[in-house]
């Protein structure tokens, strides 16, 4: 039975017309369904908690709704569906899924294909697209905090230009598989599993979540209009030949800053700052219901 963790506000509550039309199509399918809807933070995590053994949970929802899904069935052993449905939807991007695409997200979910992909590992914490430090995880710290107005790219531009206002940078020393990758000033480290993060940020374009390893990336000594002028180069993915960018790949990352700092793990905001983060990777770890092929 596929059990669908609703997030109502993901995507600012656009998830919700769309749910009625979901169900009806995946009975349709021949599917059974059963739905819950989350109530608070954390909440999906619990609901998958409590399935029965060989439930399939599916995300409804953006990234935090999938990120939450994904750290319950790793404990669990279970295969997870997505229908994304959020401001950013990266993990699904690199899944090769559209947002708000209710026909193909039927079919993916009626093919039941299972492609298994890496995860990552941090202070305990699993992600399955990215793992952010620096520059980035304070953007999407005050992007928890934008105002209701703000939508989509809208709110990622809020949490750039907040953040800009505390600009500084700091040394840190990141090492991938035991080898020193960069040493010195930097605005952010990004330890990609998927390309894309935050959006519309194509941190590492060719990074893909199931090939067993990380596509780590470091931005250099950018001041306040080197940060703004390279924005536009990240989103279109072709930041990666500016010389105050540095990417390498491996499995184990080791990231330690002269000063603590925010983290997060696909888009969620660690409670606590700190100045060293390992990171390990765990490959094919997870069993998603995805499109055949890859992007």
């Amino acid at each position: 039975m596929l059990h669908l963790v609703v997030n109502p506000v993901a995507g600012r509550g656009r998830v919700l017309p769309h749910l009625d039309g979901l169900v009806r199509s995946l009975e349709a399918a021949g599917l059974a369904v059963t739905v819950h809807r989350t109530e608070h933070p954390r909440h999906a995590t619990q609901i998958v908690m409590r399935l029965p053994v060989g439930a399939i949970p599916v995300a409804v929802g953006g990234d935090g709704t999938v990120h939450e899904v994904a750290a319950a069935c790793l404990q669990r052993g279970l295969a997870m569906g997505i229908v994304p449905s959020g401001s950013g939807d990266d993990f699904a991007f690199a899944l090769g899924m559209d947002r708000f695409d209710v026909p193909a997200a039927v079919r993916t979910l009626a093919e039941g294909a299972v492609r298994r992909v890496d995860v990552g590992m941090v202070a305990e914490a699993a992600f399955v697209n990215a793992f952010g430090t620096g520059f980035d995880a304070d953007v999407a710290r005050r992007i928890e905090h934008a105002p209701a107005w703000c939508r989509g790219l809208g709110r990622y531009m809020y949490g750039i230009a907040t953040a800009m206002r505390d600009f500084a940078l700091r040394d840190v020393r990141v090492e991938v598989d035991g080898r020193e990758a960069y040493a010195g000033p930097s605005l952010l480290v990004s330890i990609q599993n998927g390309p894309r993060a935050g959006g519309s940020f194509l941190f590492a374009p060719s990074a893909s979540p199931d090939d067993a390893r990380f596509d780590v990336v470091v931005a250099g000594s950018f001041g306040r209009l080197g940060t703004l002028g390279v924005l536009p180069r990240v989103m279109r993915g072709t930041h990666l030949t500016h010389p105050q960018i540095h990417a390498v790949r491996g499995h184990e990352v080791r990231v330690q800053w002269s000063d603590p700092v925010v983290g997060h793990v696909d888009g969620e905001v660690f409670e606590r700052t700190a100045d060293t983060f390992a990171v390990e990777l765990r490959a094919a770890a997870l069993a998603v219901l995805a499109p055949n092929g890859v992007r």
